[in-house]
This record gives structure tokens, C-alpha cells and sequence, in this order.
């Protein structure tokens, strides 16, 4: 029998010598902390990946709100701004709001108009005298509900038109600057005769000397069932202008003091003095941080009422000097994850309804 030398390589048992591979490894909890870092990375990933996903589903949709509110309200604001604008030629001269208030927190005119006593947060009803030459006064008085106008040819006016630039499709206002006024569509043009159809009850009577000028008649309102935000001209046309408009806010904000016109003459009365001349008796509002009286949508169906028919207006209209448009809009798409409604607030001050108006001279 052979023996190994003590101590050989490569037999067990030997000094020096061990069963294992000498290498380290993992252990559990290492592994563990290594899977949960994975995890948060490709979690984040994840997230980023839906949620850029979804901006991209949404952004299309929020840029579109953002467009139809820019475009109502750059059409009420436009003609909010030029509300008011009178008449700068021929004997009678002045902002309108010298001779009534040129603007109804309701629908006036021959169509779906609201009735006198209402105030609406929801529609506007606009009034104002453009660039134009068709500024006079009627030379006959004209009775009840007026189906001719005979018109005063001014100094400013053409000899060879007798109705002052007066044409057929045109919109006038008929007004005698006590608070009466009366809205015309023209149908025809003979002469100084005007054949004119009224746009809604008539206000009555007008001496000789009224005042007749061309107008642009401007209405807005929200349709809450087709959640359209709709345009007016207080005869026939009435179209949307807007779609996914879910709410119009119209709030408006005025001088504290009583208004001192319209002024009728003497022996006359009217919504703001008696047959007198003495003032009636109207409240002083509280101020705000600007200056300026919010007036509540209430204030405007209490009286006194200035006018008469369709037109029929109360006195408080007179102290308005700014609006607050407020617009909300949804989006348009149907189903699917939709972004919030989009909200716009914009204050107008009518830059005429700012001028003293001290009666139409």
C-alpha cells in the first residue's frame, strides 16, 4: 500500500484546505432594495408617460376654449365700448345716455324681446350712433306708433338727399330726449318721407324736433339649452356666434349719485323730475374700492321707468359706467377624460357712458 506524503496538495483533510469557492454573494434584502428601485423607475416612467399622454389628449381641447372666449369676448367687449355713442350732428347733439339709457339687461326689439320689467344677467341689448350723416330731427310730430317720418333735411346734409342719408334696411332710433325712444327699421325712402317699421311697441307720441339718427342695434344673449352664446340685431337675425358656452355673467357697476338726465321741458315730467322740475327722490349708493356702485340686477326692476312700450327702461340704467363680462366654457369633446371648463372675467367702462351727460342740446 502506497501513502501520500504529509501534507500534499489535493487530498482532504489536509492542512491549508477548504470544501467552499471562496466567492461572495447577494443577499435577500439586497436583492430586495434593488427590485423596489426598479420598480419607483419604471413607476415614474409610467406616470410621465400618462400624464404627457393625457396633455396631449387635453391640450387641443384647452386651446380651443381659449379661442371661442377670446372671440366673444372681443365682440361684446367692441360693442360694449362704443355703447352710447350720440349724435355729433345737426341741431341736437350728446351722448345718448343724455336721452335715455342706450342699453337693456334684457332682449328689446320685434323678436322673442323680454318683457319691461325684467333684468337678465344672461343677455344685453346695445345702442349706438355710428360714423354717419344720417343725424336730423322729424319735421312733423309724429303720433302713436309711427308708420312715416317726415325728416328735416340739416345744414350738414346733402341738397340732393332730403332724407339726410337716410336708406331702406336701415336702423333708426326716434327720440325726443325726455326718456322716450322708439327703434325703426326703414322700408322705404320717398323724398323727406321715411316709411319705417317699429321694432316693438311703439313709446307714443314725438313732438316736431325729435331727434331720428341712424343706429346699430346690438344684442348678445346665453342660450342655455343649446349652451350658445347667441347675437341679436333686434329684428330678424338671431345666430350663434359661440358653442360650449355654459354660463354669461353680465354684472354691472355704476355712479353713486342719482343720474340729472334726461331733463323733459317745462311743465313736463318724466322718470327723473315732476312736472315741477324738481328732482325725484332716488338713493345714493355706497361706494366701492373704486369709486363706483356695484348695481344688483333688482335695482334695475324697482323704478322709477323712464320711456314707455317696448323700450321702456328704469332710471338706474342711467348710472351705469362699467360691465363685468364673465364667461365659462366646456369642452367640446364627448367622452374620454375632459379638462376643466375654462373661466374669463373682463370689466368694461363704455367710454361714452362716461361723458356728462347733461340732456341732449
Amino acid at each position: 500500500m502506497i501513502a501520500s506524503a504529509p501534507g500534499q496538495p489535493g487530498q482532504p483533510g489536509q492542512p491549508g484546505q477548504s470544501g467552499q469557492s471562496g466567492q461572495s454573494g447577494h443577499t435577500l434584502a439586497e436583492m430586495l432594495v434593488a427590485l423596489a428601485l426598479m420598480l419607483g423607475v419604471v413607476l415614474a416612467v409610467a406616470m410621465m408617460a400618462a400624464q404627457t399622454q393625457r396633455l396631449a389628449r387635453t391640450q387641443p381641447e384647452v386651446l380651443d376654449m381659449q379661442q371661442r372666449a377670446r372671440v366673444a369676448l372681443d365682440l361684446i367687449a367692441r360693442d360694449l365700448r362704443s355703447v352710447g355713442a350720440g349724435v355729433d350732428r345737426g341741431p341736437a347733439t350728446g351722448p345718448l345716455h343724455g336721452a335715455f339709457a342706450p342699453l337693456w339687461p334684457r332682449r328689446v326689439g320685434r323678436v322673442r324681446a323680454d318683457a319691461t320689467g325684467v333684468a337678465r344677467a344672461d343677455a344685453i341689448t346695445l345702442v349706438a350712433v355710428p360714423d354717419t350723416v344720417a343725424q336730423t330731427t322729424v319735421a312733423e310730430a309724429v303720433t302713436g306708433s309711427p308708420a312715416t317720418l317726415w325728416v328735416q333735411p340739416g345744414s350738414h346734409c346733402s341738397p340732393g338727399r332730403p332724407a339726410c342719408g337716410i336708406t331702406r334696411g336701415m336702423a333708426l332710433a326716434l327720440f325726443d330726449g325726455a326718456g322716450r325712444v322708439d327703434l325703426l327699421d326703414v322700408e322705404r325712402v320717398d323724398g323727406s318721407m321715411v316709411t319705417v317699421r317699429a321694432l316693438g311697441a311703439s313709446s307714443g307720441s314725438f313732438p316736431p324736433g325729435a331727434v331720428v339718427t341712424e343706429v346699430v342695434i346690438r344684442g348678445y344673449f346665453h342660450d342655455a339649452t343649446a349652451r350658445q352664446l347667441r347675437y341679436f340685431d333686434g329684428d330678424g337675425t338671431d345666430q350663434p356666434i359661440v358653442d360650449g358656452v355654459a354660463e354669461l355673467t353680465l354684472t354691472y357697476f355704476g355712479s353713486t349719485d342719482p343720474p340729472v338726465a334726461p331733463r323733459p321741458p317745462a311743465g313736463q315730467e318724466n322718470c327723473l323730475y315732476d312736472a315741477a322740475g324738481h328732482r325725484r327722490a332716488l338713493p345714493v349708493l355706497p361706494a366701492g374700492a373704486d369709486g363706483l356702485a356695484e348695481l344688483p340686477l333688482a335695482l334695475f326692476t324697482d323704478g322709477p321707468w323712464c320711456g314707455a312700450g317696448a323700450t321702456t327702461f328704469d332710471a338706474d340704467l342711467l348710472r351705469v359706467r362699467r360691465v363685468r363680462v364673465r364667461l365659462r366654457l366646456e369642452p367640446m369633446s364627448i367622452g374620454g377624460r375632459r379638462p376643466p371648463d375654462y373661466e374669463v372675467v373682463v370689466d368694461v367702462a363704455p367710454r361714452n357712458l362716461a361723458l356728462q351727460a347733461g340732456g341732449i342740446a
